[in-house]
C-alpha cells in the first residue's frame, strides 16, 4: 500500500486540479464573468442564430487589436505612476473584450446546436485534458508524477480557465494519431475531419505523423493502399459533407474572411501598433514578423522553415524504428513550429519529458528537470508581474523584441527528440507497431 501512495496522490491532486479549475470558472460564471476566448466563439454562434456574419470586418477586427495595445500602454504609463495594480482592478470593471473570431464556422455552429454555455464548455475542455492524459499515459505507461507537469503548467491552465478550444482538438488529435499508429485508418477519420475544420492548420499535425510513420525501415508494417484510398474518401466526405451543412452564405463569409485574414491580424499592424498578442504568439512567423519581414515574406519563410523541419525529421527517421510515443512529440512539435499562431506549448512539456526520459543517464536527467522547470516557472513569473500591475506579458517571459522561447525553447525540444531518434537503432519497436508500451518507459519515474 506504501508503495502505491505516490501514485494514489499523483491523480488525487490531478483530479484536484481540474476540479478546482471548474468551480473557478463557475464562480466567475455567477458574477457575469465568462472565459474570455469562449466569450469570442458564443459572440460568433450567436452572430449566427441571427443570420449575420461570425466575422469581424478588418477594420473592426484591428482596432480590437489596437484596443490591446491601448490596454497595455495605459498599464505601463500607470505603472510608472505606481498605480499598476489599480488600473488592473479599474479594468477588470469593464465590460468583456474578446479578440474577434477567426475560426471556421463549425466551431460557432457546434456551440448553438449543444446550447454550450462557459461553464459546460469549460467541463467539456475539462474532460478533454483527462482524455489527453488517459491516453497519453497509457501509450508510454509513464509514471504518474509526470502528472506534476500537466498541473504545473501555467500554458494548460491559462487556456482552461480561458475556454479555449485548443485542449479539445489536442485531445482529438491525440486519439486520432493512436488510431491512425494502430492501422484504425477509417476510425480515425472523424477526429481528423472534426480538428482541421475548427483549425486547419492541424493538418501540419498528421501531415508530419503520416510521413514519419510512412519513411520507416523496411521490416515494419505498411499501409494497406486500399485502407489508405477508402479512409482519404471517408475523410473528404466529411469535410463536404460540413462544408454544405455551412449553407453558401456561411461558406461565401468564410471564404471572404480567409482571403483577408492576413490583413486582419495584428500581426498586419506596423510593429508599433501590435498588441501584446505580438509576445504571447511563440510561432516564426511572428518571430519573422517582428524581425521586419513583410507579411507574405514570412509566411513563405516561415513555411520553409516548417518544411526544413520536416525534412530533417524524416530524413533522419528513414534509419530509425519510431516508437508512437516519439512519433507523436515530433509531430506535435513541428506542429507549434509550423502553426501561423499559438500563445503557448499546450502538453509540449510532459510529451518531450516522458519521450526523452529513458534515453537519459542521471545528470541528464537533473538537467531536463531543471530545465523544465525554469521554463515552467518563467510563464508563473509572467503571471504574477501582470498581477502586480507591471506590464501585460501574463503568459510568457518572452518579449516581441526577443522571442526567446520560439527561437530557442522549441528548436531545443526538437533536437532533443531527434537525438533520441537518433539513439533508438532498431530495438525499440516491433514489426507491427509497438501497440504496446515500452518498457523503459512504464518503469520510468520522475526521480
Amino acid at each position: 500500500m506504501r508503495s502505491r501512495l505516490p501514485l494514489i496522490l499523483s491523480w488525487l491532486l490531478f483530479a484536484v486540479w481540474l476540479l478546482v479549475s471548474i468551480a473557478l470558472v463557475a464562480g466567475l460564471a455567477q458574477h457575469g464573468v465568462v472565459p474570455i476566448d469562449f466569450l469570442a466563439y458564443q459572440r460568433a454562434a450567436e452572430a449566427i442564430t441571427k443570420d449575420q456574419s461570425p466575422y469581424a470586418t478588418t477594420e473592426e477586427s484591428r482596432e480590437i487589436f489596437r484596443s490591446f495595445h491601448r490596454l497595455e500602454s495605459e498599464l505601463q504609463a500607470a505603472q510608472a505612476l505606481g498605480e499598476g495594480r489599480g488600473f488592473l482592478r479599474e479594468f477588470a470593471a469593464r465590460p468583456q473584450q474578446p479578440g474577434p473570431y477567426v475560426y471556421p464556422p463549425t466551431l460557432a455552429l457546434l456551440i448553438n446546436q449543444f446550447n454550450l454555455g462557459g461553464v459546460a464548455f469549460t467541463a467539456v475542455i475539462m474532460a478533454s485534458v483527462l482524455g489527453f492524459v488517459l491516453i497519453w499515459f497509457r501509450a508510454t505507461g509513464a509514471h504518474p508524477g509526470w502528472l506534476l507537469l500537466v498541473i504545473g503548467s501555467r500554458d494548460l491552465s491559462a487556456t482552461l480557465m480561458g475556454g479555449n478550444i485548443e485542449l479539445v482538438l489536442l485531445f482529438a488529435t491525440l486519439a486520432a494519431a493512436r488510431l491512425l499508429w494502430d492501422h484504425r485508418l477509417i476510425w480515425a477519420m472523424p477526429l481528423i475531419a472534426f480538428v482541421v475544420l475548427i483549425k486547419p492548420f492541424y493538418a501540419l499535425f498528421f501531415v508530419a505523423f503520416l510521413l514519419l510513420r510512412a519513411v520507416q525501415p523496411r521490416g515494419t508494417e505498411q499501409e494497406n493502399p486500399r485502407a489508405l484510398t477508402t479512409a482519404a474518401g471517408i475523410l473528404l466526405l466529411l469535410l463536404a459533407a460540413e462544408l454544405y451543412r455551412w449553407g453558401p452564405d456561411l461558406r461565401a463569409e468564410a471564404l471572404a474572411f480567409y482571403l483577408n485574414a492576413g490583413d486582419a491580424m495584428w500581426t498586419a499592424l506596423p510593429l508599433a501598433e501590435q498588441s501584446p498578442l505580438s509576445a504571447w504568439n511563440r510561432t516564426p512567423l511572428q518571430g519573422l514578423i517582428n524581425l521586419g519581414l513583410a507579411s507574405t515574406v514570412a509566411q513563405v519563410a516561415a513555411l520553409g522553415l516548417w518544411g526544413l523541419f520536416l525534412g530533417v525529421s524524416l530524413w533522419l527517421a528513414r534509419r530509425a524504428a519510431l516508437t508512437f510515443p516519439l512519433a507523436f512529440g515530433l509531430a506535435l512539435t513541428l506542429l507549434y513550429w509550423g502553426r501561423p499562431a499559438g500563445y503557448g506549448f499546450n502538453y509540449l512539456e510532459v510529451v518531450v519529458a516522458i519521450v526523452v526520459w529513458p534515453s537519459l543517464v542521471r545528470w541528464q536527467r537533473l538537467a531536463v528537470l531543471i530545465l523544465m522547470a525554469g521554463i515552467m516557472g518563467s510563464r508563473w513569473w509572467a503571471f504574477v508581474e501582470t498581477l502586480r500591475g507591471e506590464n501585460l506579458s501574463l503568459l510568457t517571459m518572452q518579449t516581441a523584441a526577443w522571442p526567446w522561447e520560439t527561437w530557442l525553447v522549441l528548436p531545443f525540444f526538437w533536437l532533443l527528440l531527434l537525438w533520441v531518434m537518433a539513439h533508438s537503432g532498431g530495438s525499440v519497436q516491433d514489426p507491427a507497431g509497438s501497440r504496446e508500451p515500452q518498457v523503459a518507459l512504464r518503469e520510468s519515474a520522475v526521480i
